[in-house]
This record gives C-alpha cells, sequence and structure tokens, in this order.
C-alpha cells in the first residue's frame, strides 16, 4: 500500500472553478473558451463524483490510499459510463440490466442522475471538440446546475439502488 496522500479529484472545486469563469465582468459577454470550460467542469465533477463513489463503494473509503481503490476509481471509462447510463433511461430495461435492478427498482432519482450524465457528456464533447457552435451563458449556467443536483441525488441514493448502479459502472453484466 502506498504511503502518499491521494490527491483526490474534488466535484465541488471543478464547480467553484466553473463558477468563477461564469462571474467575470467587466469585459463585456463571456468568451467562448469560459463557458466552454464550463461546460467539461460541469461533467468532469460528475464523472469524477461518480468514480469516488464506485472505488468507495468497491474498496472502501478509509481505504483511499490502497492501490486497490485507485485501480477501481480507474476501472470506469467515460464509454462504460454513457452505455450504462443511456441503458438506465430506457423505457424496458434490457435484461443483462434488469438482472441486478434493486427490489425497489432504480427509481427516479437513477433515472435522473443517468440522465444528467449522458447530457454533460454530450454537452462538453460538443464544448470541446465542435468549433462550429458557439454557446450562452444561460446553457453554461444550467449545465453546472444539472451536474451539482446530480452529485446531490447520488449522494443520498438509498443503499440497494447506489450499490447497484455503481456496480454496474465496475463490472460488465452478463
Amino acid at each position: 500500500m502506498s504511503s502518499t496522500n491521494l490527491a483526490l479529484i474534488n466535484s465541488e472545486h471543478l464547480f467553484s472553478q466553473a463558477d468563477a469563469l461564469l462571474l467575470q465582468t467587466g469585459r463585456g459577454s463571456l468568451r467562448q473558451a469560459d463557458l466552454r470550460r464550463t461546460f467539461s467542469n460541469a461533467y468532469y465533477g460528475l464523472f469524477h463524483a461518480i468514480l469516488t463513489a464506485a472505488a468507495d463503494e468497491a474498496v472502501g473509503r478509509t481505504r483511499r490510499n490502497d492501490p486497490l481503490w485507485t485501480l477501481a476509481y480507474r476501472s470506469i471509462s467515460h464509454q462504460r459510463l454513457k452505455t450504462v447510463c443511456n441503458d438506465l433511461q430506457a423505457a424496458t430495461l434490457k435484461p443483462k440490466i434488469r438482472r441486478y435492478e434493486p427490489p425497489g427498482g432504480f427509481g427516479g432519482h437513477i433515472v435522473t442522475i443517468a440522465g444528467a450524465v449522458s447530457e454533460l457528456q454530450d454537452r462538453r464533447h460538443a464544448a470541446d471538440y465542435d468549433p462550429s457552435q458557439s454557446f450562452l451563458q444561460t446553457d453554461a449556467r444550467a449545465a453546472l446546475q444539472t451536474a451539482r443536483s446530480a452529485v446531490n441525488r447520488l449522494a443520498y441514493l438509498e443503499a440497494d439502488q447506489r450499490r447497484a448502479f455503481l456496480y454496474l459502472l465496475l463490472f460488465e453484466p452478463s
């Protein structure tokens, strides 16, 4: 086990950085680079909150300096996250997902989180890779609020829903 302190990515720090970009005044409208960065920070704040929750679930919050915690954290790709979130938003769950559904179902909070991931990932891709798009401050603020709300919902999920969601991310269902 490593004795170094873990430099955990704090979602709220990413959100605060985005807030600071949106609060800049004195030079007219915000630069597109600042708005684009806000979309990126919104998505990455949610992404890292989910990865932290998954590694805490699998290895343990008190073992964050353990290399196994880092292994769990790094095991979830952006594509895997998007795929699972899209699957959870479907009107009818695929059998491979339904098999792991908690007794009370996944519930509205999971569907909302999944929708936020999908929406924010799409917005981040557009902001980072599509030079033909321009962005509005109102949309950037909305994306940031969506991310914060999803992180809050994640923190207060019922234990069985949280566990099922995070394990579906960590392990490919068969």
